[in-house]
């Protein structure tokens, strides 16, 4: 399988799952060193892999821990990045409680020690920027309806 992350017509397209996972009012999100700026655990949508698979895996392999009960909350068509480096990207957004076995605290990603996640509060995800910006707006409409969302950054 290959990751659908493929350059077209001057920009990068991809296909991408992510997992909003929610614990006592505290969204779980990831960083790296000196980049600035949140983002949602999970990954890059294989070739011949179905989303709901894909956010499975990626939550195992960043997390170690089985996942729980994921639903689909929306679709993303995601705009963002410089005009030197323009990406198209389809997201789709899950929504899983956390399992208890998944640490407390701050710790790091499995398959990449570089990137580090942590619990923030819900209420001030705004004052620190979680990508793409429309976390909270999945979060704040949370109605049981799948939504498709044109979010554009930059």
């Amino acid at each position: 399988m290959t990751d659908i992350r493929i350059p077209l017509g001057g920009l990068k397209f991809s296909v991408r799952v992510a997992i909003i996972c929610v614990r006592d009012g505290r969204l779980l999100a990831n960083t790296e060193q000196d980049i600035g700026f949140w983002y949602l655990p999970g990954g890059a949508l294989a070739t011949d892999e179905d989303a709901r698979s894909c956010a499975e895996r990626e939550w195992r392999e960043e997390t170690g821990t089985p996942p729980g009960e994921m639903r689909l909350l929306g679709a993303v068509e995601n705009f963002f990045g410089p005009a030197h480096q323009r990406q198209h990207e389809i997201g789709f957004y899950f929504r899983m409680d956390a399992p208890p076995e998944l640490p407390r605290n701050s710790f790091n990603v499995l398959d990449n020690d570089d990137v580090v996640c942590e619990w923030i509060p819900v209420a001030g995800i705004e004052s620190r920027p979680v990508y793409p910006l429309i976390v909270h707006e999945l979060l704040d409409k949370d109605d049981e309806t799948v939504r498709h969302i044109v979010n554009r950054e930059g």
